[in-house]
């Protein structure tokens, strides 16, 4: 078996000297026959007579021994390839139009694969990333839970026997200088990872110099830093190791540094890893991990070898269970929970429970997959019209013997070599575009976020997919004009008039599919585009420009305890409203900010109960509907009463017409009760408790919600005491870009260990998730759009250019009759605009569809958009005619005497 397995690879490798044994051994053959007759009597002319009508004809025997070697496939298709790539050469232009429209495709595809591998489903980086699992609760409501507290962290740790190692993670923003001396602090703020000490040991990673958190001999507080930090920080000083630097006024020896652009199990490289042992002397609470109830951290494990996910899940919900009687009883961990342990990911929870983020992803596919679809098509149809040209080519081939499946097996042969040279043309220019986007998109996020870390080089999967949907795409666009032109050269010796009919509608319906495709994706990228820019310029109710939100960052010392928290907010207050252009200034979250949400129970008339509805509450001072200009329609604003909380509340319009519809709000009663799945900060005061009454009504504002719920608001009056826990908002008669460094100087001014963050609130309102997601959305939507513009516009130029080259005698024969250039340009102009109008209206059913399908992220928009169908269609008809005309206008220069002629 080895032997005849050592021969087929000779014959495919050694073809020319197993020929020559083959006919040596023929030659022998024939000649002992020859001898045999001979010395039978027979004189040689009939013996070589007789051993030939023995042999047959020796080019059909030498044909049926190839094909016992069982290697003929590969030759021929060795000999396919060959042919193909000759052809290819002699049709340059064709190539080059083919690899460009599928390069298109393919490329777009290979990005959104790429990106979706780089963002999404990337594993942690860790050793062996698939024994790495996460860790979380999900509630009996299906509400989710992926923090846990540090004594809980050590339960899990110690009693699930299906884990090699659990680890724990916390990401932190911390005060970094280099000196401890007053004079010398200069302090920036620095992203910190706190970590359990088996962190980098679990993770099967070490650092790139010095030594882990679990090595022995290590100062009291150690710190690691990256790579990263130790260039921009340190300058790449080598002797960094036992260097003391200092994080919110303790200071940390660096003991390691690990490798470059190393993220652990978040997506952003930090400056410093710390020991999760250090955060009580960092912020000042000793009890900052014995309390039961200081829920921060992530959880990560590694699967002992043998385990399962399964098996790993049911004795985590045995030690859920155990630790629930551990709780606070009106906490939501002693509530109910079943442990969920899914593949490990820095995403804390499994991909299925983020329905919008997946949906999205399938959009965005099924977007890839389209433009894909239309660079098919495009090259499909010129795959068609080409083929026209080379009947006489396929009916000689066919003549001397050729079956019809040898035939569609050249010409699929022929499109999968250019869809391969698309592919490697695409893969090279993906990769190029997605390494600059990054470079460029990361250094354009703000710095507080840590330095983002995408790996978009190519791997064997992703080489992989490009293969495979480069071949997928050469049999999809190759298929079709395989068997048209093997059935229509069988037809006839001639080429007739059925198969020409056939043959052009076969390329008027891959048209039409171009259009309605690439219709359907500038009508959906229109729509979005549109809805992000209108969101932005909708009314929000309030004042975005002039109003400047001021978040603060106190040191976790003594000193700044809550009494030291207010004093300085105090004295702030003063020197803010002692500021030229400043109007007011006052205290509360900003309508951007996504407050806590609460069971509103309303009364009515003869204290009768009302339905309860699910509102937006937030805590505000008396001042706040002033300086963000949103006004009271209806009663007043609250009453300072020596800074105790009033039990009264001022609800927006949105919400009074959801509570007492048709009824007058004023002096109407309610009750707020805490959500029995909502979790709440430390800090945060939940609205529970008596009964309020309304005091006044408000403007609706717009929140973050597309669906307008952010304007159904509750405005609580905020104790005095957690003034300091609240933004600042401040209003100015002029610009508030203006204002923001002058804030931001003042309060450095007045300490420079307090960190200010100041920003407008129309900046906020750009920065928040659903707006983002908006724009990227609709980027995306407008790049995938334009290309398929771009495919479908090179399609229809490049088969009615072959269709003129094609019909050149019978436009010529139509000259030579008497019809005038404006007939020929009337002919070629509408037979190429019927296709592109069918495939139009499909697109406009099909665009209907899919809009309704995105309405739930469509800002103030219709599903169905005048604007986004209409314009979009006709813009797309007169650029697709505009696209016709230049091939069509040169048919009416045809010389008839010429054309004539013409073969």
């Amino acid at each position: 078996m080895l032997s005849d397995f050592i021969f087929r690879l000779r014959a495919v490798f050694r073809r020319s000297a197993v020929e020559a044994e083959m006919n040596d051994e023929l030659r022998f053959h024939f000649e002992e026959q020859v001898n045999k007759y001979e010395k039978s009597g027979l004189p040689h002319e009939e013996a070589f007579r007789r051993a030939r009508l023995i042999f047959g004809g020796m080019d059909q025997t030498k044909e049926e021994c190839r094909e016992e070697r069982g290697v003929s496939l590969v030759e021929t298709t060795i000999q396919d390839l060959r042919y193909g790539l000759r052809q290819l050469r002699r049709s340059l232009g064709f190539a080059l139009a083919a690899v460009f429209a599928l390069g298109l495709g393919i490329g777009v595809n290979t990005a959104i694969f790429t990106a979706y591998s780089a963002m999404v489903a990337r594993p942690l980086d860790a050793f062996h990333p698939r024994e790495m699992v996460n860790l979380s609760l999900a509630h009996q409501s299906g509400t989710p839970r992926f923090t846990f507290s540090y004594p809980d962290y050590e339960a899990y740790r110690d009693s699930v026997r299906s884990f090699m190692g659990v680890i724990a993670f916390n990401a932190e923003h911390l005060r970094f200088s280099h000196s401890f001396r007053s004079e010398d602090k200069k302090p920036v703020l620095v992203d910190v990872f706190a970590v359990s000490r088996n962190y980098f040991r679990v993770l099967g990673v070490a650092p790139m110099r010095g030594r882990g958190f679990d090595a022995g001999g290590l100062p009291a507080f150690p710190t690691i830093i990256s790579e990263d930090c130790w260039e921009k920080r340190f300058a790449k000083d080598s002797s960094v190791l036992g260097r003391v630097v200092y994080l919110n006024g303790i200071g940390f020896t660096i003991v390691g540094i690990t490798a470059y652009d190393f993220v652990g199990t978040n997506v952003a490289a930090p400056d410093f890893w710390l020991p999760l042992e250090t955060e009580p002397q960092i912020h000042s609470d000793p009890n900052w991990l014995t309390d039961r109830e200081n829920e921060r951290y992530r959880l990560f494990a590694r699967l002992t070898p043998g385990e399962t996910m399964e098996r790993a899940q049911a004795e985590m919900n045995v030690v859920v269970n155990r630790l629930r009687a551990l709780h606070d009883p009106h906490s939501d961990s002693a509530r109910p929970a079943t442990a969920i342990v899914s593949p490990g990911s820095p995403f804390p929870l499994p991909l299925r429970m983020y329905p919008g983020l997946r949906f999205a992803i399938v959009l965005i596919f099924c977007a890839g997959a389209m433009v894909l679809l239309v660079a098919c098509a495009n090259v499909s149809s010129l795959q068609l019209a080409r083929a026209d040209s080379r009947q006489n080519e396929l009916r000689t081939r066919l003549s001397l013997g050729a079956s019809r499946t040898r035939i569609i097996r050249q010409l699929l042969t022929e499109s999968v070599i250019v869809s391969l040279l698309a592919g490697f043309a695409a893969f090279l220019c993906t990769w190029a575009f997605l390494k600059a986007a990054v470079f460029y998109g990361v250094r354009a996020l703000p710095e507080e976020g840590g330095t983002i870390i995408l790996d978009v080089t190519p791997d064997l999967k992703t080489l992989l997919f490009v293969l495979c949907i480069a071949l997928l795409a050469g049999f999809l666009f190759g298929l079709a004009p395989a068997l048209e032109n093997s059935g229509i050269s069988l037809a006839s010796s001639e080429r007739s008039s059925t198969s020409g009919i056939r043959t052009r509608r076969l390329q008027n319906v891959l048209v039409a599919s171009q259009v309605a495709l690439s219709l359907v994706l500038l009508i959906t990228g229109s729509m979005l585009l549109r809805s992000a820019l209108h969101s932005l310029k909708l009314n929000t109710g309030y004042e975005a420009r002039r109003v400047v939100n001021l978040d603060l960052q106190f040191p976790e010392t003594l000193k700044y305890k809550a009494e030291g928290q207010r004093a300085f907010v105090r004295e702030l207050y003063r020197r803010l409203e002692a500021l030229p252009g400043v109007i007011e200034v006052t205290s509360g979250r900003p309508p951007t900010y996504l407050s806590s949400q609460t069971a509103v129970y309303p009364f009515g008339a003869n204290d009768r109960r009302l339905a309860t509805a699910l509102l937006y509450y937030t805590y505000v001072e008396p001042n706040y509907f002033e300086v963000l200009n949103i006004p009271l329609l209806a009663g007043h604003t609250f009453v300072a009463s020596a800074g105790q909380a009033e039990n009264t509340v001022i609800v927006s319009k949105a919400a009074a017409e959801q509570l007492w519809p048709g009824e007058n709000p004023i002096g109407q009663r309610l009750r707020l009760a805490a959500l029995d799945e909502k979790r709440h900060n430390r800090s945060e005061l939940a609205a529970n408790g008596p009964t309020h009454q309304v005091v006044g009504v408000a403007g609706d504002t717009r929140g973050v919600d597309f669906d307008g719920s952010g304007s159904k608001q509750v405005y609580l009056p905020i104790p005095q005491d957690l003034l300091a826990s609240r933004p600042i908002l401040i209003r100015t008669h002029t610009d508030g870009f203006r204002l923001k460094k002058v804030v931001e100087l003042l309060v450095s001014s007045l300490d420079p260990d307090v960190m200010p963050t100041a920003s407008t609130l129309q900046e906020l309102l750009r920065d928040t998730a659903p707006f983002i997601t908006a724009s990227l959305g609709a980027a995306i939507a407008a790049v995938v759009g334009f290309a398929g513009l771009i495919l479908s516009l090179t399609g229809i130029y490049g088969t009615v250019s072959y269709i003129v080259a094609l019909r050149t005698r019978e436009v010529g024969i139509r000259i030579a009759v008497g019809a005038q250039k404006t007939d020929i340009l009337r002919l070629i102009l509408g037979q190429s605009a019927r296709p592109v109008l069918a495939g139009i209206g499909m697109g406009i059913v099909l665009g209907a569809g899919t809009s309704f399908v995105l309405r739930g992220v469509l800002y103030g928009l219709s599903p169905v958009d005048p604007l986004a169908f209409g314009g979009t269609s006709v813009a797309f008809l007169a650029i697709a005619l505009s696209a016709a005309y230049p091939p069509s206008r040169r048919a009416t220069r045809i010389d008839p005497v010429v054309a004539l002629r013409y073969e």
